[in-house]
């Protein structure tokens, strides 16, 4: 399979390159990037970086770059005070998310053997909320931006059934394999996952689908 990662430059991103870099079924990675990966990051022929400056936008040169790619993991976001504001969260989510799930359905899904949907498996988080006008207790301004982008992605796939296919993941606390010990520890009260569990499991769903659009962290951890 080819596939296009974006976040690539940051944690949850270098992972599911690394995992997909590893992985046999994966033939070609094309990465979607505003600069270069760092240094320590896979290289070779398999993996092509495409600098690309506006993730609102997908010129038709950019995708003829992107021409026979089959599935897209997509892992820019965070938390929605990790923006200058909650329009700035929300443009980062659903202003990048849909216009290139658009692009990618309407642009590259034709191209591929008949009966073959594009994918797009998108990283979002734990207790997103797709009900916008919901009460919300705790990071409501997080839960309510994923979960637009959550409903959004799932509203074009289930206008467009036979050309897009679209999941998204719901991870806990995102921690590193080798976190220290003590986060580790922390870590079980919120049942996180590793980054190395989350990409795994993201590009199991892109080789091979899902019968649900949501997965949740509890799944997650089990694939």
């Amino acid at each position: 399979m080819k596939v296009i990662i974006t976040g690539a430059t940051g944690f949850i991103g270098g992972a599911i390159v690394r995992e997909c870099f590893e992985n046999p079924k994966i033939t070609q990675i094309l990465v979607l990037s505003r600069k270069p990966l760092g240094e320590g990051m896979p290289k070779g022929d398999k993996l092509t970086t495409i600098i690309h400056e506006d993730f609102s936008t997908y010129p038709p040169e950019l995708l003829e770059k992107l021409a026979g790619a089959e599935a897209c993991l997509w892992a820019i976001g965070g938390r929605a005070y990790q923006f200058p504001n909650v329009e700035t969260a929300r443009k980062v989510h659903v202003g990048y998310v849909v216009p290139a799930a658009t692009a990618f359905m309407t642009a590259l899904a034709p191209k591929l053997p008949a009966g073959q949907k594009f994918r797009f498996v998108f990283c979002s988080g734990a207790f997103a909320e797709q009900k916008q006008d919901k009460s919300l207790l705790f990071m409501g301004d997080t839960r309510r931006v994923k979960g637009e982008t959550e409903k959004a992605l799932s509203d074009l796939a289930d206008s467009n059934p036979d050309k897009l296919e679209a999941w998204s993941v719901r991870p806990s606390g995102v921690i590193a394999r080798d976190a220290n010990p003590l986060l580790k520890i922390g870590g079980k009260l919120f049942a996180a996952i590793t980054a190395d569990q989350l990409a795994r499991a993201m590009v199991k769903i892109a080789l091979e689908g899902h019968k649900g659009g949501i997965i949740e962290n509890s799944e997650l951890l089990k694939m």
